[in-house]
């Protein structure tokens, strides 16, 4: 009675979680990659797209958008035809602005911001910034420092603000920069570069997301870390426990030649439970796998076979033992641990414990026949 009241429960959670109201963010390519939302990278592809004279074919879209936020800032409305844009410029400290832009009228020092303090000597790029207005070409019209600090929410602090700077979200940018790049991908679909500037701009999106969190989601997890240990305890240190058992049982009881199980319990992919089975007489790593699946709606479980210190021979041969009625089904196979083990896997859509410890013993009783009478024949 305990039980079934325990399975009702969590049930429940899942269906409080499946109505959590929460959405994923669409991936892109920039997700992909461990150092995606590290500033330089990100100040290098923006510096990329920003400069026209790059052969991205995306003209001025970056440099007209970020004119088109600068606007909003009524700092200026217009910056000029663009001359250089640069990345990590040393100042006559060795400090490193993160991109410094120069057109025929202005002078554009920025600081981009991610998850770090605002704490960078702006003092000094404020200087290094007049400096280089002031050693313009003799007789050259007098340019404007614009000084801008981009940051994931556009908030800049009072005293930044009193010396002129002025802050600018990613997500303002890429609203500005989108506004005309649409044009530039319509009028040029197959531009490759198209795509890539789609995707860096879902990244600087993402960017302002990537903390963000909802009152549900906050009262689910209070609410409710505490079944949900109770029923990680559950899958992991009771059900799957017991599914092992009952396989184990089943070995140890169908007469397989010198024969004494060894289990072992394990998490594929952080959460997928696996349980691994071998026989202790045996003097290598093979084993066989019940592997339950959670991340692919067509598949509930898949059995993996191993042959460790696997050759060619012993593959072959472990091939005619099992026969067609298993290489006829659908498998996959692989080589892996630098070729030292041989795997093959079946997929199953539904589990019924009943066949699938049937089927189970029955590769057992080929792979135990392998190991105890054709490997040290082979191996010779």
């Amino acid at each position: 009675m305990q039980a079934r009241c325990d399975l009702d429960r969590f049930k429940a959670l899942i269906d409080k979680f499946r109505a959590l109201d929460f959405t994923d963010e669409e991936l892109n390519i920039f997700d992909v990659g461990t150092r995606g939302h590290f500033e330089n990278p990100t100040t290098e592809l923006l510096s990329f797209f920003l400069d026209s004279a790059n052969h991205h074919g995306l003209g001025n879209s970056f440099f007209r958008g970020l004119e088109s936020a600068i606007a909003t800032k009524n700092v200026l409305s217009n910056l000029g035809t663009l001359e250089s844009v640069e990345t990590e410029v040393s100042t006559q400290t060795g400090k490193r602005i993160d991109l410094f832009i120069e057109t025929d009228t202005v002078v554009i020092v920025i600081e981009c911001k991610i998850h770090h303090h605002q704490n960078n000597p702006f003092d000094e790029y404020t200087a290094f910034g007049n400096k280089r207005i002031n050693n313009g070409a003799e007789g050259s019209t007098s340019k404007t420092l614009v000084k801008l600090v981009l940051c994931l929410n556009g908030n800049i602090s009072v005293d930044l603000t009193a010396d002129g700077w002025h802050g600018i979200s990613y997500n303002e940018l890429v609203e500005h920069i989108e506004k005309r790049l649409s044009k530039t991908m319509f009028d040029n679909p197959y531009n490759k570069w198209t795509l890539f500037a789609r995707e860096f701009l879902l990244h600087l999106k993402g960017l302002n997301t990537m903390t963000d969190i909802n009152t549900n989601e906050i009262s689910f997890l209070t609410e409710n870390l505490n079944e949900f240990a109770q029923l990680n305890d559950y899958i992991y240190n009771n059900l799957m426990p017991k599914i092992g058992a009952r396989i184990s049982s089943d070995f140890n009881t169908s007469g397989l030649q010198n024969f004494e199980c060894k289990v072992k319990h394990a998490k594929w992919y952080y959460y997928e439970p696996v349980i691994k089975f071998s026989n202790l007489n045996w003097t290598t790593g093979s084993d066989i796998v019940l592997w339950m699946k959670a991340s692919d709606n067509d598949i509930s479980h898949k059995i993996n076979l191993h042959i460790a210190k696997q050759s060619d021979e012993l593959v072959e041969e472990f091939k005619t033992i099992i026969g067609d009625s298993w290489l006829s089904l659908p498998n996959e196979t692989w080589y892996e641990v630098n070729n030292t083990y041989w795997g093959i896997s079946w997929s199953f859509k539904t589990f019924d414990l009943d066949n699938l410890s049937a089927k189970m013993v029955e590769l057992m009783d080929h792979l135990n026949n392998l190991e105890l009478n054709h490997r040290p024949i082979l191996v010779k």
